[in-house]
């Protein structure tokens, strides 16, 4: 393609944009019923709203974030078709808000995100459950993130020889910590009751979200069972070394066993840390999630 003519098409479409963003609902709505040919019957009246819904959600993640409307980057051609018809296909309000952040962060300059078609996939197939796992696990994250920054910190001068004052200031700051820590935990326990999550009865729940690779199993706390050592050949070390290598081989299946079986629940209570997840986002979850203006 010529390169003026491909700069032309995205200054075009960063007039389309910004025209889109700059008019009422109702204007944009038209416009962009003009712009994908959606059909004027149930379907397409219910896509046009749906449609109108999540450029209101796109202009208000812009302002929030005081983002310029004649400052935004334009996605690429097919990007852009690609977000409107995400836009016009969900009606969830949170699978609808996914879209939307991941559009205004595509088009925030200084963002550094762009709409990947890894990031389109997973949201063209996300359900209203995976979409509320999705937030669910963010929302944790982000919120033992700012407990790990509130939490207070003191260490006496010599730890042999800590003085009273000392000693009590110690106590003081481990009580607010636990503090803290108590409402970080009820805090994610209430948000797990908000989206229904508490106890899924939902069969085949994570299979998506595994199989997109969004999400994955935390790693299974195990024993060391150390090296294998021949100390001796005789009857004696012979019968330790078969020993030590089957609680090896059992502790082997046992992790393999874990990471390929689905969990039953998203999160189960542990008597020493309140909530212990049977799920954690992935790496590319994490990505995603913060794609998408989540965390």
């Amino acid at each position: 393609m010529n390169v003026s003519i491909g700069k032309e098409i995205d200054a075009a479409l960063g007039d389309a944009i910004r025209g889109l963003l700059k008019r009422p609902a109702e204007e944009a709505g038209n416009l962009l019923a003009d712009g994908i040919g959606l059909l004027a019957d149930k379907v397409g009246r219910k896509r046009k709203k749906n449609a109108q819904l999540g450029i209101e959600e796109v202009r208000k993640k812009l302002e929030t974030s005081k983002v310029d409307v004649n400052d935004i980057s334009s996605p690429k051609e097919e990007e852009l078709h690609l977000l409107l018809t995400g836009l016009s296909l969900t009606d969830d309000e949170n699978v609808r808000d996914m879209w939307a952040g991941l559009f205004a962060k595509a088009l925030d300059p200084n963002s550094g995100v762009s709409a990947e078609r890894p990031f389109i996939s997973v949201l063209q197939s996300l359900s209203p459950m995976d979409v509320k796992v999705i937030y669910f696990l963010a929302f944790i994250l982000k919120t033992e993130k700012e407990m790990m920054q509130s939490f207070g910190r003191f260490m006496p001068k010599n730890y042999a020889k800590v003085t009273a004052e000392e000693q009590e200031k110690m106590t003081s700051v481990n009580e607010t910590n636990l503090e803290i820590r108590k409402k970080t935990i009820l805090a994610i326990k209430n948000k797990a009751d908000e989206y229904g999550l508490k106890s899924i009865v939902v069969t085949g729940w994570s299979e998506n979200l595994l199989r997109q690779g969004v999400i994955e199993r935390p790693p299974l706390n195990q024993r060391n069972t150390g090296r294998l050592r021949i100390d001796s050949f005789d009857e004696r070390g012979l019968l330790h070394a078969f020993d030590e290598l089957n609680k090896k081989v059992a502790t082997a299946e046992e992790i393999a066993k874990y990471n390929s079986s689905a969990p039953k629940n998203l999160m189960r209570s542990n008597n020493m840390s309140g909530i212990q997840l049977e799920v954690q986002l992935s790496s590319f979850g994490k990505r995603l999630a913060e794609a998408c203006g989540l965390s």
